[in-house]
């Protein structure tokens, strides 16, 4: 019997229920051909770069006694506040003799500058100066004392605030390898976003302290909407990972945009007549290190550690 030839190919091809592409029902992100690594290689590539990390900060700690370089809300330090018209071209030579670090302009017209730690002889020339030659001056100083104070605080919040997020992600999923990768990813997100800071020579202010604090929380909610959605069930797991990963990204690219914004604004407001803003800049540069990473250790990291454990004995076990 003759078949014909115009027929073929026509009859439609069932697919079992669950098995659609998961890029038809996704959102901004779903048709992203986000690269499908092998379990080994999305494991290793992250850990890498985690370990370049690591030296990047042990070296700083070696030659600067601190993981990163330290600003004077740290280290200590003089602030002088003046009223000129001076430019920061000129301030910056005016005072080329002392160690001066950041110019800033306060929104009354006044300029803020910013010196690390000197010795009592040339911090009293710096005032004699200051007083002699700008008319209602002022000066302040951070003390050695107080700096200590404040990297010990820092370190106990830090510390804290990250023993906190791990005791959490333990009782949510009370489970020791999907716990682990949350938390792996976390600390691989703050370690990056440190060894980038002293990269770019970014310091650590009361501003950037407060960006790797948030980096905690951040870098933790893809995380752990992907180990929830997969550990649920067993099965589908590439869709789930698709899936989530539509929504993390949007998310992730959504605060990345808004940080980008922050930074240009606080940064370039001058173009428009209105003074800079350095902490927000820093806070915003810090904030983009940490979620850059995260899209990293997110889905190559936590993802391959996932992908490697659902296919073991004990997880077949115990999910089905």
């Amino acid at each position: 019997m003759k078949v014909d030839d115009s027929k073929k190919g026509k009859t439609p091809i069932k697919t079992p229920e669950g098995k659609k592409d998961p890029g038809k029902n996704g959102g901004l992100f779903s048709k992203l051909k986000f690269p499908e690594l092998p379990v080994k290689q999305a494991i290793t590539i992250p850990l890498v770069v985690l370990l370049f990390a690591i030296l990047i900060v042990g070296y700083t700690q070696l030659t600067e006694s601190a993981p990163v370089h330290l600003g004077l809300d740290f280290k200590g330090g003089s602030m002088v506040t003046i009223h000129t018209d001076k430019t920061d071209q000129q301030l910056q030579e005016e005072f080329s003799n002392y160690p001066i670090k950041l110019i800033a302009q306060g929104s009354g017209g006044e300029k803020t500058l910013r010196f690390s730690t000197m010795d009592d002889r040339k911090q009293e020339e710096l005032a004699e100066y200051v007083n002699k030659n700008y008319e209602g001056a002022m000066i302040e100083y951070t003390g050695s004392v107080f700096s200590q104070a404040n990297q010990s605080q820092a370190v106990i919040a830090i510390l804290v605030a990250f023993l906190g997020m791990a005791i959490t992600v333990f009782i949510i999923f009370r489970n020791f390898v999907p716990s682990v990768a949350v938390v792996l990813s976390a600390f691989s997100d703050i370690m990056i976003a440190a060894a980038l800071m002293n990269i770019f020579g970014i310091e650590l202010t009361f501003g950037t302290f407060a960006a790797l604090l948030m980096l905690i929380g951040y870098s933790v909610d893809t995380d752990i909407l992907l180990t929830t959605k997969i550990l649920g069930e067993r099965k589908y797991i590439d869709k789930k990972i698709a899936s989530c990963r539509a929504t993390g990204l949007t998310m992730t690219f959504s605060a990345i945009a808004a940080f980008l914004m922050l930074y240009i604004v606080s940064k370039y407001s001058f173009v428009v007549g209105l003074s800079p803003i350095p902490v927000l800049s820093s806070i915003a540069i810090v904030m983009m290190f940490g979620l850059i990473a995260d899209i990293m250790n997110t889905w190559f990291l936590n993802t391959g550690l996932l992908r490697w454990y659902m296919d073991t004995p004990e997880a077949k076990a115990k999910y089905g």
